[in-house]
């Protein structure tokens, strides 16, 4: 455990540096940006998150996430590098049928009204298709408000088997499961004296030497 602290001194300006930037967007970003982080999150999922950066750049960079089609977009997202291109096309058309009409604006910041984000991301999780409570909670992150929650994704999952904080690392998540070992995280982390979202960040590390998103 004192490594993991040791870790987190050496590398505490990184990860600060990577918290304020996802801070500043919820401060200051449009619903427009906002809308491209929850889209980026549906792309990470069981892809490489190079792959799913790339992809959103190179539609951002044309207007098709807020204009294209579904046929566009999936152009788009398999040049981009998306192996599941057809169901992440589906779900960006989908997300944005909800969240980002052309016929009203700030939609997604009206989405985080009671500022309750446990419970935005329940809403989040039983609302969008291809996003579960580790999109949620990433694309949370993304946008300055993972302060409260945990990316369980294979590398979180594979730092908590390693410190015996789990004993066996799931193959699958269900809700209740997933809830369970997000409290065993943030115990530990207060425990360690690290907030929630750094911790994140120091397991992302030990497992990759670069922070992508």
């Amino acid at each position: 455990m004192n490594e993991l602290k040791k870790f987190y001194r050496a590398n505490k300006n990184i990860i600060d540096k990577r918290l304020n930037e996802f801070n500043i967007i919820w401060e200051n970003a449009a619903d427009e940006k906002l809308f491209e982080e929850l889209c980026y999150c549906l792309c990470t999922a069981r892809e490489k998150a190079k792959n799913a950066l790339t992809a959103i750049d190179n539609l951002r960079a044309i207007e098709y996430l807020t204009h294209g089609s579904e046929k566009t977009i999936m152009k788009a997202l398999k040049s981009g590098g998306i192996a599941l291109y057809p169901q992440k096309a589906k779900n960006i058309i989908a997300a944005r049928e909800k969240y980002f009409p052309d016929t009203r604006n700030r939609l997604m910041k009206d989405f985080f009204t009671g500022n309750d984000i446990l419970k935005t991301r329940e809403k989040l999780a039983d609302g969008i298709s291809g996003i579960g409570f580790k999109e949620a909670s990433h694309f949370l992150r993304n946008i300055g408000l993972g302060k409260h929650t945990c990316i369980l994704d294979t590398h979180i999952l594979n730092q908590l088997t390693a410190l015996g904080l789990i004993d066996v690392k799931p193959k699958t998540l269900t809700r209740a499961r997933y809830l369970e070992i997000e409290r065993i995280m943030i115990v530990f982390a207060k425990k360690q004296g690290i907030p929630i979202d750094a911790l994140d960040l120091i397991f992302m590390l030990l497992e990759n030497p670069e922070i992508i998103k």
